[in-house]
């Protein structure tokens, strides 16, 4: 078993003007304005893109450590390490 920690509740948003390549598109190109999203919390069953499964997390406060299941189902457990990140 490994243990990740994700600090992030949202997904990382990239416009696609901003990706390597775009300045070979069209600049009037309606393309450059879409934006494609990362999962940056760890419970996307669609990684690395997010399938909006943070929307779980939104409620999440620092004082407590967040465990979820393949079925995103949470456990709440104290705070496993500080805020300064040591256990």
């Amino acid at each position: 078993m490994r243990i990740v920690s994700h600090e992030r509740t949202g997904p990382y948003r990239i416009k696609v003007r901003d990706m390597e390549g775009a300045e070979q598109l069209d600049p009037n190109s309606k393309l450059l304005d879409l934006s494609v999203e990362f999962c940056a919390c760890g419970l996307s069953h669609n990684k690395p893109f997010c399938d909006g499964s943070h929307e779980n997390t939104e409620d999440e406060q620092l004082s407590y450590t967040y465990v979820y299941d393949e079925n995103n189902k949470r456990v709440i457990l104290p705070r496993l390490y500080k805020t300064d990140g040591k256990i």
